[in-house]
């Protein structure tokens, strides 16, 4: 972090913008797992590209949640759609693959602001009352409340 603004340094070596952003999504990730394993949760990454789910999260009791996790840089808008850069999609000839998550495909949304680390969790159950983009200036029910993963497994648990 920088101490005159309280954000991370970004793209210190110029790298392309297009190869700098899958590079950044990629450490998005990382981050987000990290804060959560240092909320005190056992949380492992999903190595299969174009997964529907980056993270998995043992909350307790050995109930796991699926977790997406999108990183979001200066335009501050959230996207809760996925498959939108998924192999043949890039051919603008090919029906689109993008859709909004849904609790088939996660539990879990979580937001990570990429220009300071803070966590925004948020349940899928919460992305039906929204269209498929949000500002993150209107999540602040969510950033760094890291509860949601124990409410969010104990709903789980007793609906198993």
């Amino acid at each position: 972090m920088t101490n005159e603004n309280k954000e991370w340094a970004r793209n210190l070596t110029g790298t392309p913008d297009g190869i700098f952003r899958t590079i950044n999504g990629n450490a998005d990730e990382l981050i987000g797992i990290g804060r959560t394993i240092k909320a005190g949760f056992a949380c492992s990454r999903v190595d299969i590209t174009n997964g529907k789910y980056d993270a998995i999260v043992d909350v307790e009791k050995g109930i796991l949640l699926r977790i997406q996790i999108k990183g979001v840089g200066e335009h501050g808008n959230v996207s809760f759609t996925g498959g939108g850069r998924s192999g043949q999609q890039i051919n603008r000839a090919i029906k689109s693959r993008t859709y909004k998550y849904t609790a088939k495909d996660i539990d879990i949304l979580m937001v990570v602001d990429s220009r300071n680390g803070e966590c925004y969790i948020i349940p899928v159950k919460d992305l039906k009352k929204w269209g498929n983009t949000k500002s993150l200036s209107t999540l602040g029910q969510y950033k760094e409340n890291w509860n949601i993963l124990k409410k969010i497994a104990n709903e789980k648990a007793k609906n198993n």
